[in-house]
């Protein structure tokens, strides 16, 4: 337990007035008849504000020396972290000609939050309709009133070909999931239609388009349970025009990629890719026959057939390296974005020549990556670099050293830390961004101005920013040194991996389980033990106790703990953030109570105890600090917490369950549900119920699994309407 720290002096002014006026009643008695009005309380008054003022001052001196002992630990402040990404620009007239581009660095203000455009994009008028090719089990086939015969010779197939049917489903950009999960081909189809203003012009505009790069905003769905995190890579994702080729079938064509910065929709980001310059090589397949749209490898029909006169060209997205991608949100007309302000060409100081000057930035929280510091050197400008320390670097080196949440700039004293600017040398900002923090988290429809005006452009901003985080407080990182002295901020120990998990800023984590040389492997039923230089990190996030509220980390949080945490381990460790395995398991129980008047209430207290026993988090579990991992559930602890709850008269019969191949078994009494290293008991439902000595439990209700169930030529579903 920390230490309380007193106050140097606790009086206050009206205890200093009051000992004050017993001072002068025991030395000047003949002060004691003056009235109140007597000037000499004011005087009285005046010298005890200005004692109280020194106390107040005196009383900081503990701050002072907490202040001072950070800086020798070299602690710094953690900084404001901005939000990021993504808005879509559109071309706002109806002109076929395309406007000019927005550019890197372009300002966009959402109220007072200033933001910054990240890369270049080329505006478009086009529009996204996103579509896969759901499959159609011969369930729903028959619940359609077809079967596989009826789509044989509706569409005329050869003998040997064999129907593949599917509905052509379109999905709600920013509702519905992007998933290539059930779908025929694994693809996601884009059609990018044009406005109807430009029905007519729809050969020019497609001569426009030509050789352009199209920007294309992803964003993964990270609210999905996620299994593991390593390093974040580039995932491939296959980026293909949808064409015809001479005789009128589909050819794919592969698009250029030029940039990525959603690493392959693992983040919110943009992808760049770059249109053929043969325009020729764009089709709508607006014109195709009704009996064959959609047919084979032709992209699904659209609802609206006006619309589909419109598509000015078709995209087909594939992920070889996960068939069942899930995305939550794709658009056209996309650009990076981060809550930042951008400050160009703006001259702040002149040298003056002595050693250790220290010059103030115009804002604060300046993003030290972006900053450009030059200084004029006989009629030019040279950059100065950025170091985090200026010592031993040399009287000729030109650098300085930044603080970056309160904007000041410290050079050297032209001796061992640095060298000085010269004497009347102007000092100037070529650039840097500014800000950050939880303001610029903000919610979709939030980014509503382009700030330099471009009155032709549309803004949408359909998905909100996020990943922003304030900056650290001086007594947030006082309240970290503790841990900070124990790991220095690098994991070495198991006890730094979870002391540094549990206090990321990052992402909340309630809980957090190391175990050294686990390696996974494909998956995690094929973990190997004790591998040299491996740990494994399993995370639960925090959730309110309560029955179907399981703790289950998502791939957001198992990203942002990987990514937070990797940084901070020894060279050499190969390091896995992971997700324990769940074993569904159900409880039933037979009870009799002491008072029929409180049954319910009764019962119900001993439902709620079995979810607390089985709890993941702290006070869960024997230890109050939640389930063990790898814990065999024992059926005869179960009973004594049973019995425990007050009201209950006895536990005359309990059954544990457990899911296996969709099927709940029951677990035998002396045995129990024995728990692998990195499994946890995931409860699913208790029954309790009133009953005597010799009753068999039952399953609780709910619990009923259900089961689900294709080569050939692929071929839409018309369902009749009447």
């Amino acid at each position: 337990m920390p230490l309380p720290v007193p106050n140097l002096d606790d009086r206050r002014f009206d205890d200093l007035v009051t000992e004050a006026k017993a001072r002068l009643a025991a030395h000047l008695p003949e002060l004691t008849q003056i009235s109140p009005g007597d000037p000499i309380h004011t005087v009285v008054d005046l010298f005890s504000w200005l004692t109280e003022t020194i106390l107040y001052r005196s009383n900081l001196i503990p701050e002072r020396q907490r202040r001072i002992f950070l800086n020798l630990l070299q602690i710094p402040l953690r900084p404001a972290v901005p939000a990021r990404g993504v808005v879509c620009i559109d071309a706002g007239s109806t002109n076929v000609q395309l406007p000019s581009l927005i550019r890197d660095g372009a300002q966009l203000r959402a109220g007072k939050q200033p933001l910054t455009v990240m890369g270049e994009l080329q505006p478009t008028p086009l529009s996204l309709q996103v579509l896969v090719k759901q499959t159609v089990s011969k369930d729903e086939l028959l619940a359609l009133g077809m079967t596989l015969n009826d789509l044989h010779e509706q569409y005329g197939l050869r003998r040997g070909e064999t129907p593949k049917p599917y509905l052509p489903k379109r999905l709600v950009i920013g509702q519905d999931t992007l998933h290539l999960s059930h779908t025929l081909d694994n693809s996601i189809y884009l059609a990018a239609i044009a406005p109807k203003q430009l029905e007519s012009q729809m050969s020019l505009l497609r001569d426009n388009l030509a050789g352009i790069r199209v920007n294309i905003a992803l964003s993964p769905k990270e609210d999905q349970e996620g299994e593991s995190a390593t390093e974040v890579e580039d995932r491939t994702l296959i980026w293909e025009l949808v064409s015809r080729s001479n005789d009128g079938n589909v050819k794919h064509l592969p698009l250029e990629q030029i940039s990525d910065s959603s690493l392959g929709g693992r983040q919110t980001g943009v992808v760049r890719l770059r249109l053929p310059n043969n325009s020729t090589l764009f089709a709508d397949f607006a014109n195709a026959d009704p009996m064959f749209d959609g047919t084979k490898a032709f992209p699904p029909a659209l609802d609206d057939e006006i619309e589909a006169q419109r598509v000015a060209f078709w995209i087909r997205l594939r992920c070889p390296e996960e068939p069942e991608l899930q995305l939550a949100y794709i658009a056209i007309n996309a650009v990076d974005v981060v809550a930042q302000g951008l400050r160009i060409d703006r001259m702040i100081s002149v040298g003056s020549g002595h050693p250790d000057q220290v010059i103030a930035l115009p804002d604060g929280s300046v993003d030290s990556n972006s900053l450009q510091l030059e200084v004029e050197d006989h009629g030019t400008w040279v950059t100065w670099q950025n170091v985090d320390q200026l010592a031993n670097q040399g009287g000729d080196a030109r650098i300085f050293r930044l603080n970056r949440e309160t904007g000041l700039v410290y050079f050297g004293d032209g001796q061992r830390s640095g060298a000085r600017p010269p004497r009347g040398a102007g000092i100037r900002i070529a650039s840097y961004r500014y800000g950050g923090g939880t303001s610029g988290n903000l919610p979709a429809g939030a980014i509503k101005e382009i700030v330099n005006g471009q009155s032709r452009h549309k803004l949408r901003h359909d998905w909100p920013l996020s990943g922003g985080i304030n900056a650290e407080t001086i007594e947030e990182a006082e309240q970290r040194i503790p841990s900070f002295l124990t790991h220095r901020n690098r994991a070495v120990t198991a006890e730094d991996f979870k002391l540094i998990t549990l206090h990321n800023p990052v992402n909340a984590v309630a809980r957090a389980e190391v175990i050294p040389g686990f390696l996974p492997g494909q998956t995690i039923e094929s973990a190997r033990y004790h591998v040299p230089g491996v740990v494994s990190m399993f995370v639960l996030p925090p959730a309110e106790r309560v029955m179907g509220n399981t703790p289950k980390p998502s791939k957001g949080l198992l990203n942002d703990v990987y990514k937070y945490v990797s940084a901070r381990t020894m060279v050499g460790t190969e390091l896995y953030v992971l997700s324990p395995m769940y074993v569904p398991v159900a409880v039933s129980l037979m009870v009799q109570v002491r008072d029929p008047q409180t049954q319910q209430t009764t019962l119900q207290n001993v439902k709620q105890a079995m979810v607390d026993y089985l709890w993941l988090l702290a006070p869960g579990g024997a230890n109050q600090s939640g389930w063990p991992m790898g814990k065999t559930v024992l059926v005869n602890e179960l009973l004594t917490q049973a019995a425990r709850v007050d009201g209950v008269l006895s536990v005359n019969a309990i059954a544990l369950f457990t899911e296996n191949n969709r099927t709940w078994k029951r677990v035998t009494s002396t045995e129990g549900l024995v728990l692998k290293p990195y499994q946890l008991p995931d409860l699913q439902g208790v029954r309790v119920e009133i009953g005597g000595v010799g009753e068999v439990p039952g399953i609780p209700g709910g619990l009923n699994a259900t089961d689900a169930s294709g080569s050939g030529v692929a071929v839409p579903v018309i369902p009749e309407v009447c």
